[in-house]
């Protein structure tokens, strides 16, 4: 099969393809034949080496932290069920690694059974965004009637939270850089949309929101959230208001980080995931 290797760090040049033996399920373990492998941000981070820091990833190496595809093969112990599911699941270790093959060898509790109406390159594209999402507005928690702000909401994680913040209710404000993302922004469902590379944004989302300030606040690019930052918010009862951050400065753009009450998709206590025991129905 073919993978593709970091033979050192650096830009896209250092990657190339090689042939590698094809995996075989141990114990517990499932072949999945990759369909779509995701790229993230940090995945550059860490083949530029920058990452050194933080991750123990070293060359040379197989990047990629997740892939969708096919259930091929079964190891012991393994529920037959699975045989030729769609699934995604994460790949390697902390920062992930192994994404970039044809074929890859995991735990069967690992696996996320991907339903028969979502795309395998969606599903992929679902896979740590999505997870992260979720486990956010599970842990901070969205109430119908209140406002909500999205910041660098045109980017994977702001449109999945302007999506869900709107379906559980919530009033969403995006906030975005320049006219074709704020496109974007509206597309994705908010019910306003403003620039905050222009002087006095946060101004303006406090007359969106007749003034009383927004009650929840959601960065995509992974910064501050909650229900007291930004100086654009609601006042907490009982409390000052705060700002993490002076008001009308854009978000951070730094590498995402989990949040607080955020999980992966492939932690013990997601309950995206499917059991080891078997898939769920089709």
């Amino acid at each position: 099969m073919l993978v593709v290797e970091a033979g050192r760090f650096g830009g896209p040049q250092v990657l190339a393809a090689r042939q590698a033996p094809e995996p075989v399920a141990g114990p517990g373990q499932v072949v999945v034949r990759t369909v779509a492998a995701d790229v993230l941000f940090v995945d550059t981070l860490i083949r530029s080496g920058r990452g050194v820091d933080f991750f123990p990833i070293r060359p040379p190496y197989i990047p990629g932290n997740g892939v969708a595809g096919q259930v091929i093969a079964l190891g012991d112990g393994v529920d037959p069920a699975w045989s030729g599911r769609p699934v995604a699941v994460h790949t390697g270790g902390r920062g992930g690694s192994g994404g970039y093959a044809e074929q890859v060898a995991v735990a069967v509790e690992e696996l996320i059974a991907v339903p028969d109406a979502v795309g395998l390159p969606e599903a992929a594209a679902l896979l740590h965004d999505g997870s992260t999402a979720f486990g956010l507005l599970d842990g901070t928690g969205v109430k119908p009637g209140e406002y909500v702000q999205v910041t660098a909401a045109a980017g994977g994680m702001g449109t999945l939270l302007v999506q869900l913040a709107q379906a559980a209710g919530g009033t969403v404000i995006g906030a975005a850089r320049g006219q074709r993302k704020l496109a974007v922004v509206r597309r994705a469902g908010a019910e306003a949309a403003v620039d905050y590379s222009e002087p006095g944004w946060a101004g303006r989302v406090r007359e969106l929101t007749g003034g009383n300030g927004v009650d929840l606040v959601f960065d995509g690019a992974g910064g501050e959230l909650g229900r007291a930052s930004f100086g654009i918010m609601a006042p907490t009862a009982g409390s000052p208001r705060t700002a993490s951050r002076p008001a009308g400065s854009p978000p951070s753009t730094r590498p995402r980080r989990p949040a607080a009450g955020s999980r992966s998709a492939g932690s013990p206590n997601s309950s995206r995931r499917s059991s080891g025991s078997g898939p769920p129905p089709r």
